[in-house]
């Protein structure tokens, strides 16, 4: 199976994440993340983001991934063992010594080289394979080829990055941050002085000028196929900093393309899916980062550093007194949609648009429209970016509202006249975690002889199958009912449902957690250093 990893900064993300197909997920704690300024979990909320995952049959990853000081060592090893209790499947993590220590104290918990590591070719995975990592992490400045060949020759699993933000730095290697200001990426606090504008000076003459270090963000969708074939284990997205609406939407799309990928129908992707993930986060309209064998001279875009969004059009007509801007719209656009302007600071939300000055709602591309209310430094000519779409957020926000990701449970249901009702639940779902289950609830109720209506199959079965709000869902009921019988109350078969559900729930939780070995108990202590449930 391949795995989709997919960012999480906090638990909106996570639900994000999970809702819309991840395999797997990865998260900071308060310390030692290489996204020190994502929301990232306390202890408490470490757990609960594991359990979360781990109950909807989702993997998860901690980033324990800065370098550690030596003054470090002790609570890191503290902050991974509360990990390893909780039940997280596996560490990311970029400091060699830390690492060894880890495989050391932890042989049954999976230890991932970091893409911090700058593995970049078939040696370093050796080395890493050698040392007892599960999986390495690529650094992004491989092609795909490079990357089919240390497949091909290793043994280790093998993770790349599908999706997102590109440094324009060798992963792990810049020191550019810290130099400048004294926060270093490496240790989880980079400023991104790549994104800032630069001048680019010739015999004290200006060549050039802007966002000259600010790379294109990935989109690998082309790849994946070939990514597949080569043996990769995992495509990772980038994005722990971005929003939930952000990671519902791109895990979306990739879960939907590996799942066609993997089948025997053609690979042809939906332009309106490249649109979403420009849509949703993009910056200089994506790039394929450097999976191409061609070196990439496309790479910078230098006119924005942040989101830029879709190009709607330019300014052709523009009224400052009313506010109105005329523009042929390359994108259709709606109320609630929000754009930017090339030269106006900030981002202006849609509350007016017009055709022959008659408000409308909605728009179809090539068609001249005026939006109202903009005023700011705006002139004709000026470049306008559709930035978000209400109808693509809203779709986001949607699909991780509601429980799609559930977990198969058989049932047996017993209504028999003097004996309470019982209901048995076995797993018939894939998850290792529900591989043993068999739970048996009964509840103190004795069904009483039918008077007029008796109870019947259909209805019990309908009753126990409402399981929207949760994790799970009955795929096999069987109903051993006895003949002419009667409930007063339908509500005893959800009280049946919810208590067994319960039962269920607990002992996930119980096959979630792991024991501390005693000989590590010296590093189970969390109240000392910098370790809290804040």
């Amino acid at each position: 199976m391949i795995d989709l990893l997919s960012p999480v900064g906090d638990f909106e993300c996570l639900k994000a994440a999970v809702q819309n197909g991840a395999n797997s997920v990865y998260f900071g704690a308060d310390l030692f993340s290489a996204r020190a300024f994502a929301n990232n979990f306390n202890l408490e909320e470490l757990q609960s983001a594991i359990e979360y995952a781990k109950i909807r049959n989702v993997k998860t990853n901690l980033t324990l991934n800065t370098l550690i000081q030596d003054h470090e060592l002790e609570d890191a090893l503290a902050l991974a063992t509360k990990a390893y209790e909780f039940g997280i499947d596996a560490i990311i993590v970029q400091d060699l010594g830390l690492a060894k220590k880890l495989i050391q104290q932890f042989p049954d918990l999976p230890i991932h080289g970091s893409t911090q590591m700058t593995v970049h070719n078939l040696n370093g995975a050796l080395a890493l394979q050698d040392l007892g990592f599960k999986r390495v992490v690529l650094s992004r400045e491989l092609s795909s080829h490079e990357i089919k060949h240390i497949c091909n020759h290793t043994t280790i699993e093998i993770e790349c990055f599908v999706h997102g933000a590109l440094c324009i730095s060798y992963s792990g290697q810049c020191l550019f941050s810290s130099m400048l200001g004294g926060r270093s990426g490496n240790r989880g606090k980079c400023a991104q002085p790549c994104r800032l504008p630069y001048e680019l000076l010739e015999e004290e003459k200006k060549i050039n000028s802007g966002h000259l270090l600010s790379t294109k963000d990935l989109c690998g969708l082309d790849y994946l196929p070939f990514l597949i074939e080569s043996g990769v284990s995992c495509f990772k997205i980038e994005g722990r900093m971005k929003s939930p609406e952000y990671v519902a939407t791109v895990t979306r799309i990739y879960r939907k393309y590996i799942d066609l990928a993997l089948s025997d129908n053609p690979y042809v992707i939906d332009p309106k899916d490249r649109k979403d993930l420009m849509q949703v986060f993009n910056r200089g309209m994506s790039s394929s980062g450097h999976l191409n064998d061609e070196p990439n001279r496309n790479l910078v875009f230098k006119e924005k550093p942040n989101h830029m969004g879709l190009f709607l059009g330019i300014v052709k007509k523009y009224n400052p007194n009313k506010g109105h801007i005329t523009v042929a719209l390359k994108e259709t656009i709606t109320i609630g949609d929000t754009i930017s302007l090339e030269n106006a600071p900030g981002s202006y939300t849609i509350s007016e648009l017009m055709e022959n000055h008659k408000n409308i709602q909605e728009t179809k591309i090539g068609q001249t429209v005026m939006l109202g209310r903009m005023k700011g430094n705006i002139k004709c000519g000026d470049k306008i970016y559709k930035i978000s779409s209400k109808a693509l957020s809203a779709a986001a926000k949607e699909s991780y509202k509601k429980e799609q990701r559930k977990i198969g449970l058989s049932a047996t249901i017993c209504i028999k006249k003097s004996s309470p009702i019982t209901i048995q639940i076995t797993s018939c779902d894939e998850a290792q975690l529900y591989q043993d289950l068999a739970i048996t609830c009964s509840l103190d109720y004795l069904p009483e002889e039918a008077k007029n209506r008796p109870l019947d199959k259909e209805t019990i079965i309908k009753q126990i199958s409402k399981t929207a709000s949760t994790p799970y869902e009955f795929k096999n009921i069987k109903v051993d009912l006895e003949e002419n019988l009667f409930l007063p109350k339908l509500s005893i078969l959800n009280e049946l449902r919810r208590m067994a559900l319960e039962h269920v729930h607990r002992y996930a939780i119980s096959q979630i957690h792991r024991t501390v070995p005693e000989t590590l108990n010296q590093f189970s202590d969390c109240q000392k250093g910098k370790l809290s449930s804040r």
